[in-house]
């Protein structure tokens, strides 16, 4: 990865940073050629984490990348991640995020049915996601999202 969170904030280009496009493709370890999120949201944490307001940094910047969204299997896909990537790091208190505070319940309820329309999208069309057939079952792998620290399924919003 060659972008950092500050220049997708100075290029106005949070979507490309948490979608891994172009320069902020970070590849997951083992480099099977797929996007890692979760360097990419903890890197936008870090920055975040030095500023003045970093929680309401994060809902801003959250309610921007899904105002771009549309019902595309990476779009979904990118988003399902997203989130897991903010519940993993929350459950564990990771940077500034706290059990007391949860990113759902600072969405309006037009983008939290956004977030249901696309991860039922996804559940429906996850064989579209490139190597989803050496992944999980997206069942499941919604399943160990709850895990990490969910409340709430993400389908049924």
């Amino acid at each position: 990865m060659k972008g950092y969170f500050d220049e997708a904030v100075n290029n106005n280009e949070i979507t490309a940073y948490l979608n891994g496009e172009g320069d902020y493709f970070a590849p997951e370890e083992g480099n099977m050629g797929y996007h890692s999120h979760i360097i990419n949201f903890t890197g936008m944490l870090g920055y975040l984490e030095k500023q003045e307001h970093p929680y309401q940094l994060l809902v801003k910047y959250f309610r921007l990348y899904l105002s771009s969204l549309k019902e595309d299997p990476l779009d979904a896909w990118g988003l399902f991640n997203n989130l897991g990537c903010y519940y993993t790091l929350r459950k564990d208190n990771s940077y500034f995020l706290t059990q007391n505070e949860d990113l759902m319940d600072e969405l309006t309820a037009e983008e939290k049915k956004k977030i249901g329309v696309l991860c039922r999208y996804l559940r429906d069309n996850f064989d579209k996601v490139p190597g989803s057939a050496q992944m999980f079952p997206i069942e499941k792998q919604m399943k160990i999202e709850i895990k990490y620290g969910c409340p709430y399924n993400l389908l049924t919003f």
